[in-house]
């Protein structure tokens, strides 16, 4: 009588290869999928970077606009400082300030954001953020020659994670502080990303 005998694996052996095959699979997935979060949220941080910086040269814009016409001034001209400091009714600018010349606050502290349209002049649009999702940023990508990318504008163009807020504070008559502030939510993070950026302008014209 003859006896045959079988080998195979048993169950410890089973358990262990398995283990062992999820190790070598898993360890570089899960190094593939941190690598990936890690570049999309440092694409992110360059971006809102940027769109902070952004912000900071439209608040120039925005003073320069009104200065430069007058340059040099003349008793004749009107003050084109006052009227970029104005926050009261009559400011242009006006839903930009936090603050008012005696460290009061006002508009809620809500700032404003501003966008440069595609005319000719590249004239300022002024969006007021104490409206509730009014200072979300779009993409456009198709409007040909567009002087900047990023909008308010819904119609047509992409919502983005990114949010921007601009705010003026008068520092003394002829000093004033602007803060752009970019805002947004990487993946499924709970807690909102800042960018943060900051300079002052001046009365550097004289009036």
């Amino acid at each position: 009588m003859q006896h045959k005998t079988q080998s195979g694996f048993s169950l410890i052996e089973t358990l262990v290869a398995i283990t062992i095959l999820l190790v070598v699979i898993v360890g570089p997935l899960s190094i593939t999928t941190t690598a990936s979060r890690s570049s999309s949220f440092s694409s992110e941080q360059v971006t809102a970077f940027f769109l902070a910086q952004e912000g900071l040269e439209l608040a120039q814009k925005s003073r320069d606009d009104l200065l430069v016409p007058y340059f040099p001034p003349a008793n004749a001209n009107p003050d084109p400082w006052a009227d970029f400091t104005r926050t009261t009714n009559a400011g242009v600018y006006k839903n930009c300030y936090i603050k008012d010349l005696n460290g009061n606050t006002i508009n809620n502290g809500a700032g404003c954001d501003l966008t440069i349209n595609g005319d000719s002049t590249g004239t300022l649009t002024i969006t007021n953020c104490g409206n509730a999702g009014a200072c979300q940023l779009y993409l456009d990508t198709t409007t040909a020659h567009a002087r900047t990318r990023y909008t308010h504008t819904s119609i047509g163009n992409t919502l983005t994670a990114f949010t921007r807020v601009i705010t003026f504070e008068p520092v003394g008559a002829d000093e004033v502080k602007i803060t752009a502030k970019v805002t947004w939510r990487t993946g499924s993070i709970r807690q909102s990303q800042t960018v943060s950026t900051e300079t002052r302008l001046f009365n550097m014209y004289g009036f």
